[in-house]
């Protein structure tokens, strides 16, 4: 479950992605945007973009707790309290038989959420992404932490989480880094059990 913090952070990149490219995207662009820069936020700082769980679904990776609340406004479907705002923040619709999110009329992004590094990393994933087909695009996510999850989701039939470590070592983070992130992930398991 996640935190009131947690959603709003995940809110605002959604919002940030959505308020620059207004006409819309399809639901591969904006998950793509968002592993990618979840991906080099980690190589780069060590530290996730966001805490959305990332897992491997056939098209690529797909942002959990995004996917649930896009899709459960694309099908009239209510939510939590927890998750209203978020809910009402995008809106979807059908364009030559693609599913189309914008941000709601009205909605903005918090822009108090996100770091300086934050914006930097979305831009740069959004003009990277923004002129590739859907399904390259889907592809090119395809990456071996990708590969890793998806193997075992195959095996088992049930969604397989990429973990951060996994996505910075596709993404090429180097072995420091992947120390700091091994090391962060240790310590914060530690906290959310009470230790």
């Amino acid at each position: 479950m996640k935190t009131k913090d947690q959603i709003s952070k995940i809110q605002a990149i959604v919002a940030y992605i959505l308020k620059k490219v207004p006409q819309g995207l399809d639901y591969i662009h904006l998950f793509k945007i968002m592993y990618f820069a979840q991906q080099e936020h980690l190589v780069v700082w060590g530290l996730p973009i966001m805490d959305d769980s990332f897992v491997a679904r056939r098209h690529g990776a797909v942002p959990t707790l995004t996917y649930k609340v896009i899709k459960s406004v694309e099908c009239g479907r209510d939510v939590s309290d927890d998750l209203k705002d978020f809910y009402n923040s995008i809106s979807v619709t059908t364009d030559s038989q693609h599913q189309l999110i914008k941000l709601a009329q009205g909605a903005d992004c918090d822009l108090d959420e996100l770091s300086e590094s934050n914006t930097e990393i979305l831009d740069k994933w959004i003009a990277n992404c923004m002129d590739i087909n859907s399904y390259k695009l889907s592809d090119l996510s395809h990456d071996k932490a990708w590969k890793q999850a998806k193997r075992e989701t195959d095996k088992t039939g049930e969604d397989t989480k990429i973990t951060l470590y996994a996505m910075a070592k596709a993404g090429g983070a180097t072995d420091d880094m992947l120390d700091v992130i091994k090391e962060r992930q240790f310590i914060q398991h530690a906290l959310n059990d009470g230790f």
